[in-house]
């Protein structure tokens, strides 16, 4: 496995904060193939974990969806992205939820799809994400898309947790307070917390 997307039931729900995560504590390197939106989500990372991302292939100042973004700067995103060629593990981490549309015909999970990754799902905690994490875990069985686990954000119930870990035939790769503020001290000790964990369930 050399590519992991990190992926979200909705928009703002961590997927950088985990990314960041992960990159740190797997050694991998970071890329968010489509940006909307500023201060880029790539300088935030860069912030945490160094010099170890690539830069995105459509950077759009507009913070909306991709579709709208490009059409109101005068561009489109298209579905096929390449990667960028990489030697490590590489996690890209996905723009608003799997459904954002990329265009009038494709979206993010379209393009990430070609890419031969396994897929984290990000669930954070608020009324609604449930309906959300089902129907995202609908969509991603549907397709049959490898989904290697779940990494839960903020307080929720360990309960319905559990639930919704069984209902997705996953695990869960980890748990993350609602934070505010984050710098790379505690990026690096996030990670250094789970890197056993995701070492051993990833198999790396």
């Amino acid at each position: 496995m050399k590519r992991i997307a990190i992926v979200g039931i909705n928009t703002e729900v961590g997927k950088t904060v985990v990314s960041a995560v992960f990159a740190e504590a797997l050694g991998a390197r970071y890329w968010k193939p489509v940006q909307c939106g500023a201060p880029s989500d790539e300088e935030t990372v860069q912030n945490w974990i160094g010099n170890r991302c690539y830069p995105s292939s459509y950077f759009l100042k507009t913070p909306c969806s991709p579709h709208l973004a490009a059409r109101l700067e005068g561009t489109r995103v298209e579905s096929q992205i390449e990667p960028p060629e990489h030697e490590e593990l590489l996690i890209i981490e996905g723009t608003g939820g799997i459904f954002a549309p990329l265009n009038e015909t494709d979206t993010w999970a379209d393009a990430a799809m070609q890419w031969d990754a396994g897929w984290v799902l990000v669930h954070r905690h608020y009324l609604g994400s449930l309906n959300h994490f089902l129907l995202t875990l609908d969509a991603m069985q549907r397709r049959r898309i490898p989904l290697l686990g779940v990494v839960f954000n903020g307080e929720g119930d360990l309960a319905t947790e559990e639930m919704l870990i069984k209902k997705a035939s996953t695990r869960c790769l980890g748990r993350l307070k609602w934070e505010t503020q984050l710098n790379a001290t505690t990026i690096r000790q996030i990670a250094n917390s789970w890197k056993k964990n995701l070492r051993a369930h990833l198999g790396l």
